[in-house]
């Protein structure tokens, strides 16, 4: 009976132990946009899939970017656009610049089916706006305190022929004290080593009517950023 006890007790240990590490390796896999190391994977032509236990990381060969999503959605990459003159001509005869294509389909906002069915340069100019607000809400963590953490929040810029975003962590002018909870997002500027005064980041009226129309209608809270 002594035996059979030890044995269970061993394998909640190690049960335990590998549930954690799966957990650690998710949340290294999200902050630093890099593939899981617990995981199978799976190459293509166009993307590398890597299956972890609870979640998939799609490898976009295409924009050089990490997508995290569970086995229930439909996650793809975007497709090899052809520019002509710095710039694609969707199928209804609109032309997008390459730097807000790039930026629409970065971080899976906009699919290319919506970005196909654009028929307005009006209608590109608000998913612009879309995509580049919610960019600037991620952020790099530089260091963890205990009430809130040193974040840096990145820019939208064109290196090695690609644009993506960007995180200057050499730049302490452009550090941040952050408190959140998903969504709900306060932030101050972090200067010699204290932080000043916080604010809610919101979005404006303009983002908050168009979001809907992208990929960002099914992130979870994501209406806290439009809220009082």
């Amino acid at each position: 009976m002594r035996k059979i006890i030890k044995f269970i007790i061993f394998l909640v240990i190690i049960a335990v132990i590998f549930i954690g590490a799966v957990y650690i390796d998710y949340f290294n896999a999200k902050a630093n946009n890099t593939s899981p190391k617990i995981s199978i994977k799976e190459d293509s032509d166009d993307y590398t899939l890597y299956k972890s236990v609870l979640y998939r990381v799609l490898y976009c060969k295409t924009n050089k970017r990490y997508i995290i999503g569970s086995y229930s959605e439909d996650v793809v990459c975007p497709k090899n656009y052809s520019y002509v003159d710095d710039s694609y001509t969707n199928e209804e005869g609109i032309k997008i610049s390459k730097r807000d294509l790039q930026l629409l389909t970065n971080d899976g906002v906009y699919t290319s089916e919506m970005i196909e069915n654009m028929n307005s340069n009006k209608q590109v100019e608000s998913a612009v706006h879309v995509a580049y607000n919610f960019g600037k809400t991620k952020y790099n963590v530089i260091k963890s305190e205990k009430n809130y953490k040193v974040v840096v929040f990145p820019e939208f810029k064109e290196e090695d022929d690609t644009y993506k975003w960007v995180y200057d962590e050499e730049d302490k002018d452009n550090y941040y004290c952050l408190s959140s909870n998903k969504y709900d997002i306060s932030y101050a500027k972090y200067t010699n080593g204290s932080c000043g005064k916080y604010e809610k980041l919101k979005m404006d009226e303009e983002w908050c009517k168009a979001y809907e129309n992208s990929t960002l209608v099914y992130e979870d809270g994501i209406s806290a950023l439009c809220g009082e």
